[in-house]
């Protein structure tokens, strides 16, 4: 397993280890929702861009224009996506991914976002 401070491999970890549900949920939602928080990302984009992880997958969702709106929600959601789709885009890893963003929009709406 990977420390705290390192989202990425957090994400890569989540998605490709056993037991990574628990890692993607426990450890890596509450750090992305503070860095989404910090920014401005509404729950709202969070879950839409869940769901085009779900419909699509990680790699489609990567290649979209501005998977988050304005440049910094951009430049953070292409971090999350990149590590994500380091460890593979299977129907499983996407719904993983998708569940972890709908998690981390849950925190950010909890904190006021």
């Amino acid at each position: 397993m990977t420390g705290t401070g390192d989202l990425a491999g957090l994400i890569r970890a989540g998605l490709s280890e056993p037991g990574g549900r628990d890692l993607l949920l426990g450890e890596a939602a509450p750090i992305a929702a503070v860095q989404a928080h910090a920014l401005g990302v509404t729950p709202a984009a969070l879950w839409f861009l869940a769901e085009v992880v779900r419909r699509g997958g990680i790699a489609y969702a990567a290649e979209l224009p501005e998977p988050l709106p304005g440049g910094p929600g951009t430049e953070l959601a292409r971090s999350w996506l990149a590590a994500a789709e380091s460890v593979g885009d299977s129907l499983d890893r996407a719904e993983l991914c998708a569940r972890w963003l709908d998690a981390v929009a849950l925190l950010v709406s909890v904190t006021g976002g």
